[in-house]
């Protein structure tokens, strides 16, 4: 038994409509990319404007275009919101330790006074005792100066110091008072044989930040002569720079202490800046999010908002880190005890690290960065698939080619909002259609079924009498 001709039709008209064109007109909006260099891959910032076109958070709805139409390879980098900047080394001020080779250091009492751009120290026996010889013990390594933490010392020996082997305490302190172990018992070696030479002189402890250090080594038969100290500064994490986008609150009058906020995009927002209408202004808030109107409100902090002071002595509560969220629409909540925010309106900005995307400069140029599309299905390849030799460490050469950069230009409108609007879902109609097509062919076949054996069935022979 075959199906009508006209079923035929109808099923391929519906797989037809699930077919989805790659061309730039069947996107919103367009940027053009500036790409210009030897470079087979480039890589570009991601412009506000494109979280304001896309339809997808996770960017899904966006194409690199050449010159012909076609669309490229591309793929995301992944969002680096902050890095560890290396600080330079730097030669550390450092004094000599002298006194009762017994007592050790824990029995000097250590004193300095700084003054006339020059600090002087001052080293007594904490037990009433002469000494019994002027040993040197240990060094006083002055870090008031520093502004971060340390991660280690370099030790430089005097040249002809050839055969050293001992092991060296560091210990940290903020009043010359009490001392707190970093490194117990840290290896020190310099030795010589057969023309080679065996160095270990870097003291490696976990990073900190004190005002003083002291460096011994107790139990040692000889001490360790310095002819200088390098101090080497812990990484400093440093947040990457954010852009901004500051909106106005709109308050419904039937929800007293309630603002909505529209971003107009879907922004990756992981900080978040409250501005309080009045001065002296203390409340707490909840801040909620959701992706579309018609969504549940989603609770992404609690927290106290404040603007206390008057003018340049005002105080203002600090951006607020959250878990990155891409929701367009915001809600703050505002307790009204205590008159709530008073008069005006708060406004809401959210700050965020624009997505870097990389692309392969396939065809001619100019290329063009598309987006804005309902139909348009994941395409990105991994970062890893795109970039030969990718290194997650690395943010300045990622991988094993050079990076190119390219520019955005304007914005240009290429098919408008209709290819933002959600399209019609001809997966889930043509599922449907094809449940509903099985029941009707089901039950005809029961009927075709139901007539040929009532018509196979003989007439009833009718009753003898008897």
């Amino acid at each position: 038994m075959r199906l009508p001709g006209t079923w035929g039709a109808w099923g391929l008209l519906l797989l037809t409509g699930l077919a989805v064109a790659e061309a730039p007109a069947d996107f919103a909006f367009g940027v053009p990319l500036e790409a210009s260099g030897p470079q087979a891959l480039f890589q570009v910032e991601l412009p506000p404007a494109v979280y304001e076109g896309v339809v997808r958070a996770d960017l899904a709805d966006l194409r690199v275009f050449n010159a012909a139409g076609e669309p490229v390879p591309h793929a995301f980098l992944p969002r680096a919101t902050a890095t560890h900047e290396k600080r330079q080394s730097l030669r550390l001020p450092y004094f000599a330790l002298r006194g009762d080779a017994v007592a050790g250091v824990e029995g000097l009492e250590v004193r300095i006074e700084r003054g006339a751009g020059r600090a002087v120290v001052t080293m007594n026996g904490r037990q009433q005792v002469p000494a019994r010889a002027d040993t040197l013990l240990g060094y006083l390594v002055d870090a008031s100066s520093l502004q971060q933490p340390l991660r280690g010392l370099g030790l430089e020996l005097p040249s002809g110091l050839d055969d050293v082997v001992m092991r060296v305490r560091v210990e940290a302190s903020d009043d010359l008072a009490i001392w707190t172990t970093l490194v117990a018992d840290a290896p020190v070696l310099r030795l010589q044989a057969g023309g080679q030479q065996l160095e270990q002189l870097r003291l490696e402890f976990p990073p900190r930040q004190a005002r003083y250090l002291r460096l011994s080594w107790p139990g040692s038969p000889r001490p360790l002569p310095l002819a200088g100290l390098i101090g080497e500064p812990g990484d400093v994490l440093v947040e990457a720079p954010r852009l901004w986008k500051q909106v106005a609150a709109m308050a419904p009058p039937e929800k007293p202490g309630e603002y909505v906020f529209d971003l107009g995009g879907q922004f990756p927002a992981d900080r978040l800046r409250l501005l309080l209408p009045q001065p002296n202004t203390v409340a707490a808030v909840e801040i909620l999010s959701r992706p579309r109107t018609n969504a549940a409100w989603q609770r992404v902090l609690l927290t106290t908002a404040y603007r206390l002071g008057q003018g340049s002595q005002e105080t203002v509560n600090p951006d607020l880190a959250v878990a990155t969220v891409s929701d367009r629409h915001w809600l703050l909540r505002v307790d009204q005890r205590g008159g709530g925010l008073g008069v005006g309106m708060p406004q809401l900005a959210v700050g965020w690290v624009p997505q870097r995307l990389v692309f392969a400069a396939r065809g001619d140029a100019p290329f063009l960065l598309a987006y804005g599309s309902s139909r348009a299905a994941l395409a990105a390849y991994p970062i890893a698939t795109l970039l030969p030799g990718y290194r997650s460490d690395d943010t300045e050469q990622p991988g094993n080619f050079p990076l190119g950069s390219a520019s955005t230009g304007r914005v240009q409108t290429l098919a408008g909002e209709s290819a933002s609007r959600e399209a019609i879902d001809w997966k889930r109609w043509t599922l449907w259609a094809s449940l509903v097509l099985g029941v009707a062919l089901l039950a005809w076949m029961a009927w075709r079924l139901a007539r040929q054996l009532a018509a196979a069935r003989p007439p009833d022979a009718g009753s003898d009498d008897t």
